[in-house]
């Protein structure tokens, strides 16, 4: 039977609600982010740390990420929008935690800021990336995906920019930038509270059918079998861990690269503009994907990206000056569809299997919290510069799935094999 026009009409504002309020989050949790990772170098000076000690941020964040399946799991008993609304809360916690570390001095508040921040970027990543997948043509999911992270990361350009505004140039010590620091976080926490409830009194949709059509593994036969037998999905999981780990560890890295002296020895304030240059970059190649997927196989693309980070790698570790800012910052347009990508190359035409897989995928997010750390003792111990070559093995692996990834796509149905 026909459903009437006005409940069709409904159902298709509903989505586009949901879906626009989605990219609203990942804008905003990509401020969010950024903000966090700018300020690690003041972090570093403030709680006298080293490399290691600085790259535990990374790790408290991340480490929630072992729990990524259980949340595949649990997505589909209270729904996927109940999950963002999770997710925001989580993140309203976090981010107030922070400037209370701050204040007291006391590191251990901070990275519990962090690891609060961290479940609910998992709660944020495990529903909202199927959303995103679900929230339209399954043609064009790999596409709305690089947008969704997209505008994350040009919400990461403007908020460098806004530094410069909200912190007069001449304040140049930690101590003099401690209370415009805290002031940001705290209006963070206001913002993400407030979007809390917007997506509380969100209209839920259902999107079960779209993870049931036809064309989907689940309809082909393949009813009840688990996610581990699907070597795609295993081995992106392994591959999201590698590029994840390594994307974090750059961010992280970035300024305290261009600031070595013996490397480009660029000021504080320098840096810092460059981190604006750099996010923008970073979210000019997955504006790219995000266009560039509508013509190219995923994979195609994913496999040239993939040589020239590994390429840029090469620069990176050699490089002084100019050509050493010219390098590390280019690394991060190569690097920026990797995640989004694999990921729509992972989930594909999974059917019913679709929170669990994105819940494994996204527990490749621990490789964020592992990886960074371990350079960051790998940096310690060699140099800052050379540690950077530690990502070339992860890109080698990351080569490979991006290869096989074409062959593993071949048997599914056309209808996701662009997905």
């Amino acid at each position: 039977m026909q459903r009437p026009r006005s409940t069709v009409a409904g159902e298709a504002g509903a989505t586009l609600v949901l879906l626009y309020t989605i990219y609203f989050i990942y804008f905003f949790c990509g401020m969010t982010h950024c903000f966090e990772n700018v300020f690690l170098p003041e972090f570093k000076v403030h709680f006298v740390l080293n490399y290691q000690q600085q790259m535990y941020t990374m790790f408290a964040r991340n480490i929630p990420f072992l729990f990524a399946v259980v949340i595949g799991l649990f997505v589909r008993r209270i729904g996927y929008k109940n999950c963002l609304t999770i997710a925001m809360l989580l993140y309203t916690a976090g981010t107030l935690l922070v400037p209370l570390g701050l204040r007291t001095r006391r590191y251990e508040v901070v990275l519990l800021g962090f690891l609060l921040i961290g479940v609910g970027f998992n709660f944020q990543l495990v529903a909202g990336n199927p959303l995103l997948c679900a929230l339209g043509p399954a043609k064009n999911s790999s596409s709305r995906l690089n947008l969704g992270n997209a505008l994350g990361a040009v919400a990461q350009i403007i908020a460098p920019g806004t530094l410069a505004i909200i912190v007069p140039v001449k304040v140049i010590s930690v101590q003099g930038k401690l209370p415009y620091i805290e002031g940001v976080f705290i209006v963070l926490g206001v913002v993400l509270f407030l979007t809390a409830i917007g997506t509380l009194l969100a209209k839920s949709v259902d999107i079960s059918e779209s993870f049931k059509s036809p064309c989907s593994m689940s309809g082909a036969g393949f009813e009840g079998r688990s996610i581990w037998a699907r070597p795609r999905v295993v081995l992106g999981f392994v591959t999201i861990f590698l590029i994840l780990g390594v994307e974090a560890t750059y961010f992280g890295f970035y300024r305290n690269y261009l600031e070595d002296p013996t490397i480009a020895g660029l000021s504080s304030h320098q840096s810092q503009l460059m981190y604006m240059v750099y996010l923008a970059v970073f979210a000019f190649g997955r504006l790219v994907a995000s266009w560039v997927q509508k013509k190219v196989h995923p994979t195609t693309h994913l496999a040239f990206n993939v040589f020239a980070a590994m390429v840029s790698i090469g620069f990176v570790m050699f490089a002084k000056g100019t050509a050493a800012v010219v390098a590390v910052t280019a690394l991060g347009f190569f690097i920026s569809i990797l995640f989004p990508t694999f990921y729509s190359v992972a989930i594909a035409g999974l059917g019913d299997l679709t929170g669990q897989a994105s819940g494994l995928l996204t527990m490749g997010f621990v490789g964020s919290a592992l990886i960074p750390v371990l350079q960051g003792k790998l940096a310690d111990s060699v140099g800052l510069q050379y540690a950077y070559g530690a990502g070339l093995a992860a890109y080698l692996f990351a080569a490979f799935y991006a290869l096989k990834g074409w062959r593993l796509e071949s048997h599914i149905p056309a209808a996701h094999g662009r997905a």
